[in-house]
Protein backbone atom coordinates (compact mmCIF):
# COMPACT_ATOMS: atom_id res chain seq x y z
CA UNK A 1 0.00 0.00 0.00
CA UNK A 2 3.05 2.36 0.21
CA UNK A 3 3.47 2.77 -3.40
CA UNK A 4 -0.47 4.29 -3.42
CA UNK A 5 -1.54 7.66 -3.24
CA UNK A 6 -4.97 9.17 -2.58
CA UNK A 7 -5.41 12.69 -4.04
CA UNK A 8 -8.28 14.64 -5.45
CA UNK A 9 -8.73 14.17 -9.27
CA UNK A 10 -8.32 16.82 -11.20
CA UNK A 11 -9.25 18.09 -14.76
CA UNK A 12 -6.97 15.55 -16.59
CA UNK A 13 -8.03 12.36 -14.47
CA UNK A 14 -11.39 12.41 -15.86
CA UNK A 15 -10.62 10.39 -18.92
CA UNK A 16 -8.93 7.79 -17.02
CA UNK A 17 -11.70 7.98 -14.39
CA UNK A 18 -14.51 7.03 -16.65
CA UNK A 19 -12.44 4.29 -17.85
CA UNK A 20 -11.90 3.17 -14.48
CA UNK A 21 -15.94 3.29 -14.11
CA UNK A 22 -16.45 0.81 -16.85
CA UNK A 23 -14.20 -1.42 -15.98
CA UNK A 24 -15.38 -1.98 -12.52
CA UNK A 25 -18.80 -1.50 -13.12
CA UNK A 26 -18.99 -3.08 -16.75
CA UNK A 27 -18.87 -6.95 -14.82
CA UNK A 28 -21.89 -6.04 -12.71
CA UNK A 29 -23.70 -6.17 -15.99
CA UNK A 30 -24.74 -10.31 -15.42
CA UNK A 31 -25.44 -9.74 -11.55
CA UNK A 32 -27.70 -6.86 -11.93
CA UNK A 33 -31.39 -6.54 -13.72
CA UNK A 34 -30.37 -3.29 -14.87
CA UNK A 35 -27.48 -1.90 -16.26
CA UNK A 36 -25.36 0.17 -13.06
CA UNK A 37 -25.84 3.84 -13.64
CA UNK A 38 -21.87 4.57 -13.15
CA UNK A 39 -21.42 3.34 -16.95
CA UNK A 40 -23.47 6.16 -17.98
CA UNK A 41 -20.89 8.62 -16.47
CA UNK A 42 -18.89 10.55 -19.72
CA UNK A 43 -16.14 13.09 -19.31
CA UNK A 44 -18.03 15.58 -19.87
CA UNK A 45 -20.71 14.57 -16.90
CA UNK A 46 -17.53 14.56 -14.15
CA UNK A 47 -16.39 17.67 -15.64
CA UNK A 48 -20.11 18.84 -14.57
CA UNK A 49 -19.62 16.61 -11.65
CA UNK A 50 -16.48 18.82 -10.63
CA UNK A 51 -17.26 22.48 -12.03
CA UNK A 52 -20.89 22.12 -9.46
CA UNK A 53 -18.64 21.20 -6.41
CA UNK A 54 -18.24 17.46 -5.89
CA UNK A 55 -14.84 16.19 -5.46
CA UNK A 56 -13.50 13.19 -6.90
CA UNK A 57 -11.11 10.96 -4.71
CA UNK A 58 -8.71 8.62 -6.12
CA UNK A 59 -6.43 6.27 -4.59
CA UNK A 60 -3.38 5.84 -7.64
CA UNK A 61 -0.88 4.06 -7.79
CA UNK A 62 2.07 4.06 -10.82
CA UNK A 63 0.33 7.44 -12.07
CA UNK A 64 -2.91 5.75 -12.72
CA UNK A 65 -6.23 5.90 -10.84
CA UNK A 66 -6.90 2.51 -9.93
CA UNK A 67 -9.69 3.58 -7.37
CA UNK A 68 -12.45 6.23 -6.94
CA UNK A 69 -15.39 7.99 -5.61
CA UNK A 70 -17.46 10.71 -5.75
CA UNK A 71 -18.76 13.12 -3.13
CA UNK A 72 -21.59 15.30 -3.98
CA UNK A 73 -21.22 19.16 -2.53
CA UNK A 74 -22.69 18.23 1.23
CA UNK A 75 -26.37 19.59 2.53
CA UNK A 76 -26.45 21.10 6.03
CA UNK A 77 -23.29 18.93 6.71
CA UNK A 78 -24.41 15.59 5.28
CA UNK A 79 -22.39 14.69 1.60
CA UNK A 80 -23.77 11.50 -0.17
CA UNK A 81 -20.93 9.52 -1.64
CA UNK A 82 -21.22 7.76 -5.17
CA UNK A 83 -19.16 5.64 -7.85
CA UNK A 84 -17.39 3.68 -5.20
CA UNK A 85 -15.34 1.51 -7.74
CA UNK A 86 -11.52 -0.38 -7.47
CA UNK A 87 -10.25 -1.94 -10.74
CA UNK A 88 -10.89 -5.64 -10.88
CA UNK A 89 -6.99 -6.41 -10.77
CA UNK A 90 -6.34 -4.41 -7.95
CA UNK A 91 -9.70 -5.37 -5.88
CA UNK A 92 -8.90 -7.09 -2.74
CA UNK A 93 -5.94 -5.40 -1.53
CA UNK A 94 -8.24 -2.77 0.84
CA UNK A 95 -7.40 0.34 -1.76
CA UNK A 96 -11.71 0.69 -1.58
CA UNK A 97 -11.11 0.90 2.46
CA UNK A 98 -8.17 2.86 2.41
CA UNK A 99 -9.31 5.29 -0.28
CA UNK A 100 -12.68 5.68 1.99
CA UNK A 101 -11.08 6.00 5.19
CA UNK A 102 -8.30 8.77 3.43
CA UNK A 103 -12.12 10.40 1.82
CA UNK A 104 -14.19 10.23 5.10
CA UNK A 105 -10.74 12.57 7.29
CA UNK A 106 -10.82 14.87 4.36
CA UNK A 107 -14.79 15.35 4.72
CA UNK A 108 -14.20 15.36 8.04
CA UNK A 109 -11.96 18.47 7.90
CA UNK A 110 -13.80 20.79 5.66
CA UNK A 111 -16.85 20.28 7.98
CA UNK A 112 -19.21 17.47 7.11
CA UNK A 113 -20.51 15.49 9.74
CA UNK A 114 -22.71 12.70 8.15
CA UNK A 115 -22.12 10.33 5.18
CA UNK A 116 -24.79 8.50 2.87
CA UNK A 117 -24.20 6.24 0.30
CA UNK A 118 -26.82 3.22 -1.27
CA UNK A 119 -25.78 -0.12 -2.63
CA UNK A 120 -28.11 -2.61 -4.34
CA UNK A 121 -29.51 -5.52 -2.74
CA UNK A 122 -28.33 -7.48 -5.56
CA UNK A 123 -24.60 -7.00 -4.38
CA UNK A 124 -23.99 -8.07 -0.76
CA UNK A 125 -20.20 -7.90 -0.99
CA UNK A 126 -20.97 -4.14 -1.03
CA UNK A 127 -23.12 -4.11 1.83
CA UNK A 128 -20.88 -5.89 3.93
CA UNK A 129 -17.92 -3.68 2.72
CA UNK A 130 -19.96 -0.88 4.19
CA UNK A 131 -21.00 -2.09 6.95
CA UNK A 132 -17.22 -3.13 8.13
CA UNK A 133 -16.44 0.62 7.44
CA UNK A 134 -18.83 1.67 10.50
CA UNK A 135 -21.64 2.45 7.91
CA UNK A 136 -25.36 1.66 8.90
CA UNK A 137 -28.61 0.79 6.87
CA UNK A 138 -31.17 3.54 7.21
CA UNK A 139 -33.29 2.37 4.55
CA UNK A 140 -34.52 0.29 1.54
CA UNK A 141 -36.15 1.54 -1.60
CA UNK A 142 -36.85 0.04 -5.16
CA UNK A 143 -33.60 0.57 -7.67
CA UNK A 144 -35.23 2.24 -10.16
CA UNK A 145 -38.24 1.92 -10.42
CA UNK A 146 -39.85 -1.26 -12.12
CA UNK A 147 -36.97 -3.19 -12.14
CA UNK A 148 -36.74 -6.29 -9.59
CA UNK A 149 -33.78 -4.99 -7.41
CA UNK A 150 -33.80 -2.99 -4.08
CA UNK A 151 -31.40 0.17 -3.39
CA UNK A 152 -30.03 -0.26 0.23
CA UNK A 153 -29.14 2.88 1.46
CA UNK A 154 -26.62 3.55 4.59
CA UNK A 155 -25.39 6.14 6.61
CA UNK A 156 -22.29 7.14 8.56
CA UNK A 157 -21.67 9.77 11.87
CA UNK A 158 -17.69 11.32 11.19
CA UNK A 159 -15.32 12.17 13.83
CA UNK A 160 -15.16 15.36 14.77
Amino acid sequence: MSDTAFRLAGWDDLPAIRLLLQQAFGPLQTMLPSRPTALDETVASLTGHLASGSQIFVAERQGQPVACLLVLPPDDGCAEVKRVCTHPDWQGYGLGSALMSHAEHQLSRQGVRKLKLSTRRRLPDNLRFYQRLGYSQSAIQPYPAGVDDERIELSKTLAA
